[in-house]
């Protein structure tokens, strides 16, 4: 069966297996993902009412640009295998925390309550496991995946809500990131190159000297510049904002 699908998707056989594990992780990812964003924004519209939303929005993006620095240079230390997982546990034990916050009704509560974005983890992984010629075939194909997770994710906050209550929609959360760990950590078990291929890469970042945020937006703004792509991808950030 799984030779015949892949056949039909241009899959390869000895790629059925980790695209099979990425396209699982990805679908746990943002099913996790879009439960747990549909939670905060209605508990926040809830409580404050859309007049805070659009500085909600401005502190959760200020706040993403410095986490996704701090989480740059951790990749450069760690395997993304082992990163990834590490990240996934602690964002589910952190949420399902503050899940028993909630009755004692703090304020500042459910501003925190935004979704924690794990995809750049997650594609940092793909660029690992997978080569040019691959990418172009199967990252299509891992991010319906993706897509899948979203549509089950929303139809399925409103059912779970009704039958466990809105608020333990984070307990669901957690249990969706722990089993998106487990994954991870299949995925390095089952393809253990992956992390040889992880440690070298490793090690090659450590031989180069490091450089700061600020640096790295002056590398940028050159290549803004001069690509016209660059400008297109920037704009197409921006528009659904």
């Amino acid at each position: 069966m799984l030779k015949l699908i892949g056949k039909w998707l241009n899959i390869y056989e000895d790629e059925i297996g980790l695209f099979m594990w990425s396209m699982i992780l990805l679908f746990l990812i943002r099913s996790s993902g879009i439960i747990f964003n549909n939670f905060a924004e209605t508990a926040f519209l809830k409580r404050f009412g859309v007049e805070y939303l659009p500085i909600v929005y401005m502190l959760n993006s200020i706040t993403t640009f410095i986490i996704m620095g701090v989480i740059a240079g951790v990749m450069a230390r760690l395997p993304g295998v082992r990163l990834l997982s590490y990240l996934l546990v602690f964002c589910g034990t952190s949420v399902a925390g503050l899940r028993f916050l909630i009755p004692f009704g703090f304020d500042l509560l459910y501003p925190l309550l935004f979704e924690i974005l794990l995809g750049l983890l997650f594609w940092n992984l793909a660029n690992d496991l997978f080569n040019t010629r691959q990418s172009k075939r199967l990252f299509p194909l891992i991010t319906a995946g993706g897509v899948l997770g979203d549509i089950i994710g929303s139809f399925g906050t409103p059912i779970m809500a009704r039958i466990i209550s809105m608020d333990n929609l984070l307990l669901i959360y957690l249990g969706i990131t722990m089993l998106g760990a487990i994954t991870v950590k299949g995925l390095g078990s089952r393809f253990p190159t992956i992390l040889l291929s992880d440690k070298r890469t490793i090690t090659a970042k450590k031989s180069k000297s490091r450089t700061g945020i600020i640096e790295e937006i002056k590398k940028i703004i050159p290549l803004i510049k001069e690509s016209t792509l660059v400008k297109i991808l920037i704009l197409l950030t921006f528009l659904p904002n």
